[in-house]
């Protein structure tokens, strides 16, 4: 099992011509393409009517392709200046609809801020800290949470249209008959992030037990900007709003084992009302204090050539009346992946049930605003650096819901009422990693 704590491999570090005099840098990157055929079959939304008509779209895609630098400086006594400088490039020039060629929709909130758009779009995780073996880890940049790296290796599909960021880490994924209350035309991903503004620490491993923490600065947003993430339907009114972020992670590995546990909330500061429209009739929300938050379990066990996955999800907020929990929910994922030689075989399913609202913004009628998303492939390596793979993925809504594909971006975009559709993908691609 390959763990990527935080990115901060640095004793592992491949001493290459110098930038700078002392220092070890290494150039590293993947390039990721293939093509994509998606359908959206046209579903029964909670108010009985059509969520659209069945479309099908073709493309070629580029799974989250990058390029970076990273270095390390022995500063003596076990301390090391550490740095990172990554970039995502887009190897078919940018996801678009082969019909239009307009952009047919955003991601899963990755490389952005959680309270702010990252001026810096592709920008991956870029930083620049101190590292000890006896002390651990302190960084400052661009970063992945540690709610999102605890259980980031438990997905094979990983940005790929099967990617578990679909139904997993999602808060915004559920809504009426037509309209998403928070997150647009698809799920928001929202507690799967790699903000702006962090500083974080990495604990060293203490007998197979590594502990991360960060604090994500918020943006100020002049009125009428929207929070990053949040995509209503209507019109917003929002003050100043200076929010944070606080996540943390507990990684613990044992051979074969690996468990985890993280917890992450993002408070909103102060704002003004969030009129939402479309959504049972108009309704407010007054984001005045708001916050969310979601704790997630994982475990992880490796039996020969075979491991298996599992994690709990829940999440929370207080976005109902009187405070109340509106989007909240749970959400179940498992995946195992067998290794034959060359081949690598994986499925993946999840399961994300409804929110906790009686149906007066979320849900129409009182529809069921779950979900389920299951995906199997496979990958063939011609080498530890070249492999190519193929996938099914399909998500199946519920009458008021409206999940959708997670990473690069939608290839479905989904009509005024999407509540019941379901859609699904085959993509084939090739990796090559250096």
């Amino acid at each position: 099992m390959n763990k990527k704590l935080i990115a901060l491999a640095v004793a592992s570090l491949v001493s290459v011509p110098a930038f700078a005099a002392g220092s070890e840098v290494q150039f590293y990157g993947m390039l990721d393409a293939g093509v994509d055929s998606a359908t959206n079959v046209a579903g029964t939304n909670a108010a009985g009517a059509a969520s659209n008509s069945t479309n099908n779209v073709g493309r070629v895609s580029d799974y989250g392709s990058y390029f970076g630098l990273k270095g390390s400086e022995d500063l003596s006594n076990g301390l090391s200046g550490i740095w990172q400088i990554e970039q995502g490039i887009s190897v078919n020039g940018g996801n678009t609809n082969s019909s239009s060629g307009a952009v047919v929709g955003s991601g899963a909130g990755k490389g952005t801020n959680v309270f702010g758009a990252n001026p810096y779009n592709n920008q991956r995780n870029t930083f620049v800290g101190l590292s000890s073996a006896a002390a651990g880890t302190v960084l400052v940049g661009v970063h992945d949470t540690p709610y999102k790296m605890a259980t980031a290796q438990m997905d094979p599909f990983a940005d790929t249209m099967g990617d578990y960021n679909g139904l997993v880490g999602s808060f915004g994924g559920a809504g009426s008959a037509g309209n998403g209350l928070l997150g647009g035309a698809g799920a928001s991903g929202y507690f799967d992030l790699r903000p702006s503004q962090v500083l974080a620490y990495v604990s060293p491993n203490m007998g197979g037990l590594t502990v991360v923490g960060a604090y994500v600065f918020g943006n100020a947003l002049n009125a009428g900007q929207p929070l990053t993430g949040y995509n209503p339907v209507g019109t917003q009114t929002l003050s100043n709003v200076n929010g944070d972020v606080y996540s943390v992670a507990a990684m613990y590995t044992a051979g074969p084992l690996y468990l985890t546990a993280s917890y992450e909330q993002h408070d909103f500061g102060s704002a003004g009302s969030l009129a939402v429209n479309g959504i049972g009739g108009a309704a407010n929300l007054t984001l005045n204090g708001a916050s969310n938050s979601a704790y997630k379990l994982g475990a992880a066990y490796s039996i020969m050539d075979t491991t298996l996955s599992v994690l709990y999800e829940n999440s929370t907020d207080n976005f109902g009346t009187n405070g109340g929990n509106l989007l909240g929910h749970d959400t179940w994922y498992v995946s195992a992946k067998h290794t034959m030689g060359a081949w690598d075989i994986a499925l993946a399913y999840a399961n994300a049930g409804s929110d906790n609202t009686n149906g007066s913004l979320v849900g129409l009628n009182n529809a069921s605003t779950g979900a389920q998303q299951w995906t199997i492939g496979g990958d063939y390596n011609f080498s530890k650096n070249t492999q190519i793979y193929a996938l099914y993925t399909e998500i199946s809504n519920d009458a008021g819901s409206m999940y959708n594909f997670a990473d690069t971006t939608n290839p479905v975009v989904f009509g005024s009422a999407i509540g019941g559709a379901n859609i699904s993908a085959v993509s084939l691609g090739i990796k090559h990693t250096f």
